[in-house]
Parts: structure tokens; sequence; C-alpha cells
């Protein structure tokens, strides 16, 4: 979950899932069921090839991304992802990642089933947790990637 869309071939497949977890979209929840609204863009991938050669289960890609609101650094978020699956027609896997905010944190996981040749659009993950004024936050996020880019919009819901 590098996580580069641009990424040729079964590599660039893999990459562009794995920076799932890096391209993460958070906005800060507002008052009552507001949900938070953020954007994330690459900043580093790291690419592991864990299994055999090549993509395949055991491959992970750790991740640190920058999160981003109307356009604004407000943040970070760190994580990996780690393949459970390749072949032509499937791909599967599983991220974790930890957004860093000025208010505190917030934990999201989740797993991801699809085709490599259609490449990922999107995703629904559980928060986990979180501290500050995200302590004991449970809910989901759901993320879109923006075709063509390194960018994933999330809305988060926290409960």
């Amino acid at each position: 979950m590098s996580r580069t869309v641009s990424r040729p071939a079964a590599i660039g497949a893999a990459g562009v899932v794995l920076v799932a977890g890096s391209l993460l979209t958070v906005v800060p929840a507002a008052a009552g069921d507001q949900p938070l609204r953020l954007s994330t863009e690459v900043v580093r991938n790291t690419d592991l090839d864990l299994g055999d050669p090549g993509p395949s289960a055991g491959d992970t890609q750790v991740f640190l991304d920058d999160v981003r609101r109307d356009g604004r650094s407000i943040g970070s978020s760190a994580g990996s992802c780690t393949l459970a699956e390749f072949t032509e027609t499937r791909l599967v896997g599983h991220c974790a990642a930890t957004l860093t905010l000025p208010k505190g944190t917030i934990t999201v996981q989740g797993a991801f089933d699809e085709n490599p040749s259609q490449g990922p659009t999107g995703y629904v993950w559980a928060v986990t947790g979180g501290t500050g004024r995200y302590a004991d936050a449970g809910g989901e996020v759901r993320g879109t990637f923006r075709p063509d880019t390194d960018i994933v919009d999330l809305e988060i819901h926290v409960r």
C-alpha cells in the first residue's frame, strides 16, 4: 500500500493499492455528525520485496504522506500495507495507518481485494482509535483515489 499510481505493470498495480494507505485524506470532525474531509499526498514510499521475487504475498510498502486540508498541510499519515495474494486477476492485502493531526491522532486499518488490471478506485476502512480530540474514536474512513494522481480524498466519520 511505493504507492505511486504511475508505476508500470504488476509492481504499479501493487503499488497503487499499497499507496492507498498513505494517500489517506482526513477531515477533522466538526460538531455533530460532520465528517472530517482531508487529502493525502505521497512524501515517501519504501517497498519491501519480502515474499517471492517480484510482487507476491508478504511484500510490504511503508509510507509517509502529507495530510492536507483546503490545500494546506496539517499533518502526516504513516503506515504500511502488506500483500496477502497477488495474481493476474486478484490483489488482496491489508493496510494500517496513523494520521497525526494538530489535535491528536487517528488510527485506521482495513483490507483491499481488487482486480489489478483495473486499479483501485476507493476503499472503506475502520477507524480503530485515536488520541487527543480523537481519543476512543471509532467509525469508518472512505478513501477515494483521484485519477492519475497520488492523492486520495478521505471522508472520516468518527463516533
